[in-house]
């Protein structure tokens, strides 16, 4: 008995392996590209929140010193502004507020159960420490805040800067 061999087109061993290396490298970029997709998620996510946080601490700024205008004394020179924001200090939605010598000992801030950072150590722990720089001059300060956070091999901080004048 004699056997036939088929002369029909197939494909050969050499051409399987390369057409699988070929798959397998796609593969790879699409799953390296999905990866760097939810590092930039969490860098988005961490910059907006503390873009938010640093906003909210000039506004508790602002606050104190309203607060003040509403006192029996209020400011009304920049000896008054300088007595109400000291170089650097912390400040938080409770009216917690502490002095520090540098950036590096301020605390990080702690997420509570609704959702509001603050210092207390009621909550969980966050990647985030925010503190504010004041230079006061004749009748206002500029009032610097930053939100510095490094988590998971990334770092990055946000600072945003404000006036605040003395009331007259």
């Amino acid at each position: 008995m004699q056997r036939k061999f088929s002369t029909a087109p197939a494909f050969s061993l050499i051409e399987l392996l390369v057409s699988m290396a070929i798959i397998g490298i796609g593969l790879l970029g699409i799953s390296s590209l999905a990866a760097q997709n939810i590092r930039v998620q969490y860098f988005n996510r961490n910059s907006l929140i503390s873009a938010q946080l640093a906003q909210e601490g000039l506004e508790l700024a602002r606050n104190l010193r309203d607060n003040d205008w509403k006192s029996s004394s209020p400011i009304t020179s920049s000896s008054s502004l300088e007595g109400l924001y000291n170089n650097l200090f912390i400040i938080d939605y409770l009216g917690n507020i502490n002095t520090y010598s540098g950036p590096q000992s301020v605390p990080f801030l702690n997420i509570d159960s609704d959702g509001f950072y603050s210092y207390s150590p009621v909550g969980t722990s966050t990647p985030f420490k925010r503190y504010v720089t004041s230079q006061c001059h004749n009748n206002y300060c500029l009032l610097s805040c930053v939100v510095a956070w490094q988590t998971e091999g990334q770092s990055g901080s946000y600072e945003v800067n404000s006036y605040l004048y003395a009331w007259h």
